[in-house]
């Protein structure tokens, strides 16, 4: 029936494997949970609260990696397929929330669970199979060092041509920091899970489910999704055409994309953005468009690179990519960018950071930082498009300068010293994304109390209330507290209930949630707002950190973001004083209920009956 305790929507089981033993074993989950945490990101930071102590290192075997479906994930609404990874970092050295789309959260639940924990250390390369009850662990040694399509591959054939694979390349086998967990062929992609997932030698799991997933009422729930299909398609027409590289051109515009490593916000005379832009991508690049389960919105651009040396390659460049090998290095040919991220996908390494730290490392070489002997005798100046892919690979098997780069910018800043710290583009150890702090200053904030670490997603995404469809104004301190910590709020809700971001605004999923949608899958009338559960995931993420030694001044920014005033550009002239930046952060903490030194009071803590 898949129906758990009266609860419609989840399995009601979690599948705790344990690599050391090759054991396994079948764990309700407590409705408790369920009723304050949902599912997805809340459920897995409570487990993870509950297992990880504070001084576990991410590669100790008291580790371990939490993957979580939502109660929407599997179900038949727009967009009901997210899962969320949850372990701790060994980019950050703190607590780690990853989410996925794709196909492998429905089949997790199609198989019977609501989530996987994976503790322990194989004693040899071992990928795990689940077939519905059936769970066994096999030798992967073969697989060992293969790419990750080509596990997929295999394990297809191996297995099931139809099974779900969540698989590391050889990045996470030798431990890279920057390595990722390819979910087919979607990604969790920041903070070094992957390495994470290597240090146990599980280089797979393939999963393939034979049930479904029951609702409440289907009548009501396909009424609601017939109702919302015209503001779905308003919504996310740009999605459904050009995807998430549409923000590209009119966030340039607006002086709000960093180009060199956050030294300017436009192309040097020479380059030219329209190569790169959503318009051309569609036009010149694209082959088709990919969807999720259940999503009809089709945002993933399949696109092939169609001249020069990487003629040939094929991936889905989404915004972040093409702004992390396009502008962060100087570069404005798509065809490169195709292939950065094909080999990303196939070494299974984070795109993000891997263009911010190779930009990092362009500047410090135009800067006398690090010379030819250093690079291996590659030429790494901005705009040298050819070196991205040589140092991608150096990066993936740790060969030569991708020895040091793989540690990530804190690093390698750290190991490079002579005040390249000052540009080095991280919060807490984790990359900045492609957006300019200087440009909307809320952006700053999300950035410095994101809970995973610099993060424009579960930091809070406040480009449409600054700059698309502003309602506060881009520039001032004033108000941006309480706008980032309802944006996290919101992002904490949604992540729980297993549905992806882009569609949710149709389904009323928004800062003043209905409950509708979750109340005809699952069948629980809510005692609180969703907004208050999100709020409470993000307190107990919070909690998590300041157990982990997270405070006031870990929430901070690079220098260059304090001292360096933007020099062109729309913000031209625009720099965010530390003073500005405290404002910020005390107005935040005061929205939240923290006290000033950035720990959750216990009367907040009370208040959301935490944990």
């Amino acid at each position: 029936m898949g129906v758990s305790k009266g609860i419609y929507g989840y399995k009601g089981k979690i599948l705790r494997i344990n690599l050391s033993r090759k054991e396994f074993r079948v764990e309700e989950i407590p409705k408790e949970f369920l009723i304050k945490y949902v599912g997805g990101r809340g459920l897995a930071a409570r487990y993870y609260y509950d297992e990880v102590p504070p001084d576990v290192h991410p590669l100790d075997a008291r580790n371990k990696i939490f993957i979580m479906t939502g109660p929407l994930t599997g179900a038949k609404v727009f967009g009901g397929n997210k899962i969320h990874l949850i372990t701790k970092s060994l980019l950050t050295n703190h607590y780690l929330c990853s989410n996925a789309g794709g196909y492998v959260g429905p089949e997790l639940k199609f198989a019977g669970y609501d989530g996987l924990i994976i503790e322990g250390v194989a004693e040899k390369p071992t990928y795990v199979v689940i077939m519905d009850e059936i769970v066994e662990f096999r030798d992967a040694s073969h697989l060992w060092g293969k790419l990750t399509d080509e596990t997929i591959d295999i394990l297809k054939k191996e297995v099931d041509p139809n099974v779900k694979v969540i698989t590391i390349g050889p990045a996470g086998e030798k431990l890279v920091r920057l390595a990722n967990v390819m979910v087919d062929n979607r990604s969790f992609g920041r903070g070094g899970a992957g390495a994470v997932m290597g240090s146990k030698k599980l280089k797979a799991i393939a999963i393939r489910g034979s049930g479904s997933v029951e609702v409440f009422n289907e009548e009501k729930l396909r009424e609601i999704l017939i109702s919302s299909i015209d503001d779905l398609k308003k919504t996310t027409y740009l999605h459904t055409l050009y995807g998430s590289p549409q923000y590209l051109e009119t966030l340039a515009k607006l002086g709000a994309v960093p180009f060199y490593n956050y030294q300017r916000t436009s192309f040097r005379e020479g380059s030219l953005l329209e190569n790169i832009i959503a318009t051309t991508i569609r036009s010149k690049y694209r082959v088709r468009d990919r969807t999720c389960y259940t999503c009809p919105v089709a945002c993933a651009k399949l696109c092939r690179a169609i001249e020069g040396p990487y003629k040939g390659a094929i991936a889905e460049p989404e915004y972040e990519t093409v702004w992390a090998f396009g502008p962060q290095c100087g570069n404005d040919d798509m065809n490169v960018i195709i292939a950065a991220n094909e080999r990303c996908d196939k070494y299974g390494l984070d795109t993000i950071s891997i263009g911010v730290v190779i930009g990092f490392a362009m500047e410090c070489y135009e800067r006398g930082l690090i010379s030819k002997q250093d690079t291996g005798g590659l030429d790494l100046r901005f705009g040298n498009s050819e070196v991205i892919i040589e140092v991608i690979d150096m990066i993936a098997y740790r060969r030569g300068l991708g020895e040091l780069l793989g540690n990530g910018v804190k690093v390698t800043a750290e190991k490079i010293g002579r005040d390249s710290e000052r540009f080095a583009m991280h919060v807490k150890g984790m990359e900045m994304t492609g957006y300019e702090p200087r440009a909307f200053f809320g952006i700053a904030l999300t950035y410095a109390t994101s809970s995973r670490g610099a993060c424009h997603n579960v930091g809070g995404w406040t480009i449409r209330d600054e700059l698309l469809q502003p309602k506060l104004d881009r520039f001032a301190v004033e108000g941006k507290g309480l706008l980032v910590k309802t944006l996290q709020d919101v992002r904490g809700y949604i992540d729980s209930i297993g549905i992806c971001t882009i569609p949710r605004r149709a389904l009323k999923l928004t800062d003043e949630p209905r409950g509708d949608i979750l109340f005809y899958v699952t069948g629980i009338e809510l005692r609180e707002s969703l907004l208050k559960v999100g709020e409470r995931v993000y307190n107990l993420e919070r909690l998590i950190l300041n157990r982990e030694g997270i405070r006031r001044e870990d929430d901070t920014l690079p220098p260059r973001i304090f001292t360096e005033p933007l020099p062109d550009g729309i913000a031209k002239g625009k720099v965010i004083t530390r003073e500005m930046f405290d404002r910020m952060l005390n107005e935040y903490y005061t929205a939240r209920g923290w006290y000033l030194n950035g720990v959750v009071s216990e009367e907040k803590l009370k208040e959301l009956n935490i944990p």
